[in-house]
């Protein structure tokens, strides 16, 4: 289970455990709920998930091994009954045992399924003695070189009848041995699996640790900052128009309003914690920092304002929070029921709530870890590291029974719906579909743009038309609607264009979108034939999309001419809107220098949103590289860009192969040469052009060649007397482009935070020799399109039709599958070799003295 990843925190705890009676009087629950103990030591140890069985029989999964590696293994399942009927647990059974570290324990037929990387295992009681004597693997393969939080999780039954695991962040192979003839499935997202036939598939998402389905049958996962997720909708959906642009599947619904100056979505979930337990991580405070055990509330013995709540724990805040679920477009905004208080929240410093699940009773039962630290050794610092007890409280835990102070009962779960069983019928009902596309429930006009783009009927096409009209601020409609207008853009364009709202700004967003769905400029040109010629907005938007798309159209209607006319008038407006002057700087990117430069360098001089003046810098790098780059260096103006700007300026010349004009740059020391990643080199250091080579290697591999001796020079400054405060504004040149630390700097590659437990000569091995040592999940790939295009970056996301590329500055390319040439993982880091050249050895000193936390 992951309970904080890679943002390091550490809980310092209370001395001593609390007895069981104790830790019941420290739960402070809202005014309706009740919470009452049901097990604890010695008869439960380190529980971190449980089930009933039909029989209601409890199942938990005993994680005693945790956190650690070089131990035997020490993971139970254990098998617990209420004998007396009391409602407390009073008898134990170790139904199965030798196991390493189980997470997730699932009843299915007369057995149990049990994940336990690299295993997902089924053990069977076939003589009723409480003791597993059956054992099979029912998949194997599952990651287990990483954390014990990062490991495979959450059986859970979906209401198509397989069964879902969480990926947990990590990876693998995964096999079936009861048939080998079937070939591997690489792990790259969470994954389901047919119970009868062992049939396995990737599905949508990434949860951490725990998944839950809502009564629709809707998935929801969470993160450690993040307490809960919608998969929104399937990637097989986007499959069906293979020029969408589109690999998003999951929503963040909760708003982060606990603002920790962390750029790159750094903020957090507010959290009302009531324990003294502190966090090292000081942008963590007050915020979830270790979500896990999402539960959808589908209904039981709670007061009715829970049912449909999302719950999820967070083990290091010592509590259990609470949010309602309320529409937002076709996803949902979490909003905490709950005003300054959280549904569950201990002042018992070793409570440590990860699981929740719904007993048969209908009470919502707690599993509680219950340790003194419940953070894994690798994400803390060294100073922190070694003063903690990572093994007290391992034999240690506590299950948690809540329910409502006024009785509640004949509340049942609510039963699985299939929210697209009523709109199915609109496929082939013309009034059905006309009916429910004007339903004020956003997330139905989302299912019948789903359902409408299978059905290839003249009014499924206008239907659409008018959803896309109506939710264009709602990108997951928007994608929904486009996603199946394949083969039928024209009329869909021309069931559009009527509706058309003067410079509305989802709508152009909505059109640049269409514009990339047309196959060909003559495509475009007879669907805008009904219309006035005149140039407008709109139709820029639609011929941005499909220019970008396309990168050089073959033929220009007779008004594109106009419309660059337009876009410079336009960008020139001081009333224009912003999305107005983003679509004229994109277009007059596809002009001449002659024409369009002069707009776009007069732009460039004025305030303007930063969107816009990304726009203009791309457009004068597209016109004309080499010019571009002159005019955008002139008078040391690199010096003055923030670090986006500036990995903007670099990305467009390596993209578009201004490498001559890139190396001028360099040589007149224009642009420093430690700015240039150590992939990018390797772009100038294979050039066919045999000059091109030997400039750039006097440039770059004097830098990187002699590593040892750069280490010897590094370690000879870490000798000095160092400024920490220093070492941050130069972490903030150099490194926050790619990396985060205390408030500074953009997430590309791995968090640095836990990078304070190594030991200084470690930090600045990690600096001079990056390559050295890179984690699978950052390995660089470079991209090159048909067109020509180079993006090189980490894959954020993926679908079966595109892929998106994450770059220096947080920058992003997604790109259609149909339009790669080639795509290739890259030896070495995104970090350039010869950093430590760029900079005095007191620099050097002060940076990692900043990164050790001194």
């Amino acid at each position: 289970m992951k309970f904080c990843y890679l943002i390091a925190l550490a809980s310092l705890s209370a001395a001593h455990a609390a007895p069981p009676a104790e830790a019941e009087a420290a739960w402070e629950t809202a005014a309706d709920l009740k919470i009452e103990l049901v097990a604890a030591e010695p008869l439960v140890g380190s529980p971190c998930a449980l089930a009933f069985d039909a029989q209601g029989k409890m199942f938990v999964a005993e994680n005693r091994g945790y956190p650690r590696f070089d131990k035997p293994a020490e993971g139970i399942v254990a098998l617990l009954k209420d004998v007396d009927g009391d409602g407390k647990m009073d008898q134990r059974t170790v139904f199965a045992d030798g196991l390493t570290f189980p997470n997730g324990v699932l009843p299915w037929k007369d057995g149990l399924i049990v994940t336990c990387a690299p295993d997902v295992l089924w053990f069977r009681d076939t003589n009723g003695d409480g003791k597993a004597d059956e054992k099979r693997v029912l998949l194997t393969g599952f990651d287990t070189t990483q954390s014990t939080q990062l490991r495979v999780n959450a059986p859970q039954i979906g209401p198509d009848g397989w069964i879902y695991l969480a990926a947990g962040l990590s990876g693998g192979s995964i096999t079936c041995p009861e048939h080998p003839e079937r070939p591997a499935l690489k792990m790259t997202s969470d994954v389901r699996f047919h119970p009868e036939t062992l049939v396995v598939e990737l599905v949508d998402g990434k949860s951490q640790f725990g998944q839950s389905f809502d009564a629709a049958g809707r998935r929801f996962i969470c993160m450690n900052r993040l307490p809960v997720q919608h998969v929104v909708l399937s990637s097989h959906w986007l499959e069906r128009n293979p020029n969408l642009a589109f690999s998003d599947t999951v929503q963040d619904c909760s708003e982060r309003l606990v603002k920790t100056g962390l750029k790159g979505g750094g903020d957090g979930v507010r959290l009302f914690p009531i324990s003294a337990n502190i966090t090292t991580a000081d942008s963590h405070q007050g915020s979830f920092s270790a979500a896990c055990g999402v539960t959808i509330w589908r209904g039981g013995v709670l007061p009715e304002r829970y049912d449909g709540c999302v719950l999820s724990c967070d083990p290091t805040g010592n509590l259990v929070h609470c949010d309602q679920l309320k529409l937002s477009g076709a996803s949902f905004h979490a909003v905490p029921l709950l005003q300054g208080k959280e549904m569950l929240a201990s002042r018992d410093d070793w409570c440590r709530p990860v699981f929740l699940t719904r007993g048969p009773e209908g009470a919502l039962y707690v599993a509680d870890m219950y340790r003194k630290v419940i953070e894994h050794p690798d994400y803390l610092p060294e100073e922190v590291r070694k003063k903690t007890d990572f093994e007290t409280g391992r034999s240690q835990g506590r299950i948690w029974r809540v329910s409502a102070k006024t009785p509640r009962s004949g509340a049942q779960p609510e039963p699985f719906e299939d929210e697209f069983a009523a709109v199915r019928p609109a496929a082939t009902d013309a009034a059905l579909a006309r009916k429910l596309a004007g339903d004020p429930n956003p997330r139905v006009r989302f299912i019948l743009a789903l359902v409408l783009g299978d059905a290839k009927t003249e009014f499924s096409t206008d239907v659409l038309a008018g959803i896309a009209i109506q939710d264009a601020s709602d990108k997951w409609t928007r994608a929904a609607v486009l996603s199946g207008i394949a083969g039928r853009e024209a009329k869909f364009l021309q069931a559009v264009w009527p509706q058309l709202r003067a410079a509305d700004d989802d709508l152009l967003t909505l059109l640049v979108s269409l514009g990339r769905c047309f196959s060909s400029a003559p495509a475009l040109v007879e669907a805008l034939a009904p219309f006035p010629s005149q140039p407008s907005i709109h139709q820029a938007a639609l011929w941005i999309g499909l220019q970008e798309r396309l990168t050089n159209l073959p033929t220009r209607p007779a008004v594109y001419a106009e419309l660059l006319t337009l876009a410079a008038e336009l960008l020139a407006k001081e009333n224009s809107t912003g999305s107005v002057r983003l679509i004229c700087a994109r277009l007059l990117g596809t002009g001449t220098w002659d024409s369009a430069a002069p707009s776009l360098q007069h732009a460039w001089q004025q305030p303007t949103e930063a969107v816009v003046q990304t726009a203009i810098l791309r457009s004068l790098m597209q016109i004309d590289g080499k010019r571009g780059l002159e005019f955008l260096l002139a008078s040391h103006a690199w010096t003055r860009y923030e670090p986006l700007l500036k990995e903007l300026i670099l990305n467009e010349c390596f993209a578009r192969g201004n490498l001559e004009g890139l190396l001028q740059a360099v040589e007149a020391q224009s642009i420093p040469a430690s700015a240039i990643i150590a992939t990018r080199r390797e772009t100038f250091l294979h050039s066919k052009d045999p000059e091109l080579q030997q400039r750039a290697a006097k440039l770059f591999r004097t830098v990187a060649t002699d590593r040892t001796a750069a280490m010897e020079r590094g370690k000879k400054a870490l000798q000095l007397a160092t400024r920490p405060a220093h070492g941050k504004d130069i972490f903030k040149q150099l490194c926050a482009t790619c990396h985060r630390l205390e408030r500074e700097g953009i997430n590309v590659g791995p968090d640095l935070f836990d990078i304070r437990r190594q030991p200084k000569e470690n930090i600045l091995f990690h600096i001079i020799m990056p390559e050295a040592e890179v984690a699978p999940a950052f390995t660089p790939y470079v991209c090159e399109t048909k067109s020509g295009r180079t993006t090189a970056g980490i894959i954020s996301s993926e679908t079966a039709t595109t892929l998106t590329l994450r770059q220096p500055a947080g920058l992003e390319a997604t790109i259609l599958r149909s339009d790669i040439k080639s795509l290739n993982a890259l030896p070495g880091s995104l970090m350039p070799a010869g950093l430590d050249a760029a900079i005095q050895p007191q620099d050097l000193a002060d940076l990692v003295a900043f990164l050790k936390g001194e």
